[in-house]
């Protein structure tokens, strides 16, 4: 006896899971997910100018290196340090201080050491402000600078020449410059700190500037 062959049948085709638009919701949330789990979304944009400044002239410095920031697209807050500043949200940093007897000022000392986790996890530049004179006096890095390189695992250390007023120093102070014979004015190099700020910002910029406004909030 011969046993008819069963009738063809059309294949089965399953029902999406997702409607089209819900599945291209989720395939854009799963292209967005390798991002989100390296924390990567871009090059570095927000800059944080931190500098610890007793007769605001390294203030200023600061204020000049954030403005070019801003001029080359970044957002750079500047700000002087106290125990207010927050560092969650910034991408880089540069920290400053005005040097005295060979040493940053103890507010910024305190500020790399209570943030240094975060610190040496971003890109981190240093600079001293304290020497004077034409040309400046001869000064080495500070004594605390090797120190605080490597609790930031900064990427350079610059010293620029300083401001010295006579009249706005303390009585000591004032003994001290004399036996220094320490020489009067502002001997700041405005061209080299704009030069300086202008390679932290080329090593940061990985593609075009995108135009950020910033806040520059020393006085």
């Amino acid at each position: 006896m011969t046993t008819a062959p069963a009738p063809a049948t059309a294949p089965v085709t399953a029902p999406p899971l997702l409607e089209p638009p819900l599945q291209r919701l989720v395939m854009a949330q799963l292209e967005e997910l390798p991002e989100a789990l390296t924390g990567q979304t871009g090059p570095p944009r927000r800059v944080l100018v931190a500098a610890a400044s007793k007769y605001e002239a390294t203030a200023e410095i600061a204020n000049a290196i954030a403005k070019v920031l801003q001029e080359r697209g970044f957002e750079a807050d500047a700000v002087e340090i106290d125990p207010s500043v927050q560092v969650d949200g910034f991408d880089a940093f540069v920290i400053g201080s005005a040097v005295y007897s060979g040493h940053w000022l103890q507010p910024a000392r305190w500020f790399v050491q209570s943030h240094a986790a975060v610190l040496s996890a971003r890109p981190v530049w240093l600079f001293s402000s304290g020497p004077v004179g034409e040309p400046p006096m001869p000064d080495e890095d500070p004594v605390d600078v090797i120190a605080i390189a490597e609790a930031t695992a900064a990427r350079e250390h610059k010293v620029f020449a300083g401001r010295l007023e006579h009249s706005r120093l303390s009585i000591a102070e004032q003994a001290l410059v004399v036996a220094l014979r320490a020489p009067e004015g502002d001997f700041r190099d405005w061209d080299a700190i704009r030069g300086w700020a202008e390679g932290i910002a080329e090593t940061l910029t990985a593609a075009g500037p995108t135009t950020i406004t910033g806040t520059i909030s020393l006085d």
